[in-house]
């Protein structure tokens, strides 16, 4: 079983699958995905300079959203960063935050006392594949309060679930989206 999305003119046909939470997803994975990836990454950066969002730097979980906050980036000429899910030796000091996504469970996430410099008393955008409950945003939100720095605007591909608005705030801060994507009715099985 399959979903049609249709987004940004693109048309991808995404499969039907059960999430860790129980719930049933349509898989989307924009990562290799470059003809999405540089029209979400021009739209999504417009809807930034088009609202006048002052900021400083990109922040994005690993892995799905690493190619879309870098496309983003790349158009509005700043820096990201990229919080792992492993902890890598090549990190100097490594900081530990925990989230919760729809697709993954629990994660852990660490980002490293140089990139965290980054973002220190800073105005950051969050950037993510899919916008679904809200729950990776909101520990993002957690993790920036903990660090002394700001997110001031979200942006994602897609927002999934029944609402299509296109931007809309959460937690005091504007997230701006390009496609809808509704959870899929399926039996039980």
């Amino acid at each position: 079983m399959f979903y049609r999305l249709n987004v940004l003119g693109l048309k991808r046909d995404l499969p039907i699958l059960k999430s860790p939470s129980g719930i049933y997803i349509a898989g989307f994975n924009p990562v290799g995905d470059m003809e999405l990836i540089c029209k979400a990454g021009e739209e999504l950066a417009r809807k930034i300079v088009d609202n006048d969002i002052e900021f400083d730097v990109i922040l994005t979980t690993e892995l799905k959203g690493l190619p879309i906050a870098q496309e983003v980036a790349r158009k509005l000429k700043c820096d990201y960063v990229c919080l792992r899910k492993e902890k890598k030796c090549y990190m100097l000091n490594p900081k530990h935050t925990s989230g919760e996504s729809i697709t993954s469970g629990k994660s852990d996430y660490f980002v490293s006392e140089l990139d965290l410099e980054k973002l220190k008393n800073k105005k950051v955008i969050f950037v993510d594949d899919v916008f679904s409950t809200g729950s990776t945003f909101k520990n993002m939100i957690s993790f920036a309060q903990r660090e002394n720095f700001k997110i001031v605007a979200g942006l994602s591909i897609l927002r999934e679930g029944e609402s299509e608005e296109l931007k809309f705030v959460y937690q005091n801060v504007p997230v701006f989206v390009s496609g809808h994507l509704p959870l899929p009715q399926v039996e039980k099985e």
